[in-house]
């Protein structure tokens, strides 16, 4: 009856985009073994590829034990199995939530060089009515309250079948079929938000009452949806260049909370990460954009600037600046931009991505066509030339592709770049 269920559940979200290659995130706890279990079985009667990815944080004596586990089980029925580590850098602030975004990393990172594009978790109902209660706290709106059975991480498509199954479903699944699995320590800790919100469903009989609440909210949301993606279609430009722009004529006939949510995703996806901008500060911006009135202003590593009737938004590196890379064949500078080079093994000294100075631009700017960077960015181009990677040999500014900039113009066939930030929703095209 459950695999029943769970067929279901996966033949339908992968309805619109089947794949032959599926990796899944198991962690050893009892619904991630249900989840490796069920999809075994689902895999060989559809003839799908299967990958076992599992990620140490370090945090816990037992993750070791759990890891053999895991790899001997997927050895077992017939998978590879990849064991991942993320090394949390003796830094324990804000931790479930770092572990989190570097543990998507890591199978992301891996899914990609496996030619894998979608991934799938074990997150279950309980999960959903739990993610709710911690986001009704927070005061999130109808997006954030809403559970998403389908998301995007590095371009990977993130596949949640269990998603309407409850956890002791899974559970009792497990001990029928005599299967073991492990239990987290720190889910008995007051420390973490998490586990008091499960404490406190516990005593009451809320889950049923939140779930169909949580239900209605993505009902909204698949109305809601449809508008969002009509708002992009019709405001919003993203250029390759690194950043976007907003036509306010057309956005600020949106409700508030396409609005909202628009900004959002334009700070995270010019930003180049995963994490929400906080709702009060997004809240602000729409209150300044009601006044009619320029503005520039701060806000996700993002600078927002009013110019009459458009809203640009771009890169701010401020005190900390994005890390300067050895170019190899294919890299990625400031989780924004694709670097693909050519020339790996002709030349003795290897360049380097790094971002433009005002000495560097001193040296060069005669030399520099900015007329069309000009044009697109409103008279902004000085600015967003400086968040633009810039190939460099030694010290020298040798390449600034974006702008057709090379010292030689035998360079102009090694290097291709394209803005690639590390969130790219499936609502995105660039220009």
């Amino acid at each position: 009856m459950l695999y029943k269920k769970f067929s279901y559940n996966l033949d339908h979200l992968l309805e619109a985009t089947p794949a032959t290659n599926i990796a899944i995130a198991v962690s050893g706890g009892s619904d991630s073994i249900a989840l490796l279990i069920l999809m075994s079985k689902w895999a060989k009667d559809h003839n799908t590829s299967l990958t076992i990815m599992s990620v140490n944080h370090h945090l816990r004596e037992q993750s070791l034990q759990e890891n053999e586990y895991i790899c001997n089980l997927s050895h077992s029925l017939g998978y590879v199995h990849y064991p991942l580590h993320w090394d949390p850098e003796n830094n324990y602030s804000n931790l479930q939530a770092r572990a989190r975004q570097g543990r998507y990393q890591l199978m992301t990172d891996l899914c990609l060089k496996l030619d894998i594009l979608t991934l799938l978790t074990a997150h279950h109902q309980d999960d959903y009515v739990e993610n709710f209660c911690i986001r009704l706290e927070r005061k999130s709106g109808i997006f954030g309250l809403s559970g998403s059975n389908v998301s995007w991480f590095n371009n990977v498509r993130i596949l949640k079948p269990f998603y309407d199954i409850p956890k002791q479903q899974l559970v009792e699944y497990l001990v029928k079929n005599n299967i073991k699995w492990f239990e987290d320590e720190s889910n008995s800790s007051d420390k973490y938000q998490r586990n008091v919100i499960r404490k406190n469903l516990a005593k009451h009989p809320l889950s049923t009452t939140l779930n169909l609440v949580r239900i209605n909210a993505n009902n909204h949301v698949k109305s809601s949806t449809q508008i969002f993606i009509t708002a992009i279609a019709e405001s919003v430009k993203i250029f390759d260049y690194g950043f976007g722009c907003v036509n306010l004529l057309k956005f600020l006939n949106f409700p508030v909370e396409i609005k909202l949510h628009l900004i959002s995703f334009m700070l995270i996806t010019i930003r180049g990460n995963n994490h929400n901008p906080r709702s009060h500060s997004l809240e602000l911006i729409i209150t300044l954009l009601k006044q009619k009135k320029d503005f520039i202003r701060t806000l996700h590593g993002c600078i927002i600037k009013r110019i009459s009737d458009n809203l640009l938004i771009y890169r701010q590196f401020g005190k900390s600046k994005p890390n300067d890379i050895a170019l190899r064949e294919d890299d990625k500078w400031d989780d924004r931009f694709r670097i693909k080079y050519f020339d790996c093994n002709k030349n003795n000294i290897t360049p380097y991505v790094t971002h433009l100075t005002i000495p560097d631009y001193s040296n060069i700017r005669k030399c520099l066509d900015l007329e069309l960077l000009k044009y697109l960015t409103l008279n902004n181009h000085k600015s967003i030339l400086f968040t633009l990677p810039v190939i460099k040999r030694l010290e020298k500014v040798i390449a600034i592709p974006h702008i057709s900039y090379y010292d030689d113009k035998s360079l102009l066939k090694e290097y291709q770049i394209s803005f690639e930030p590390n969130f790219t929703s499936r609502f995105t095209h660039f220009y």
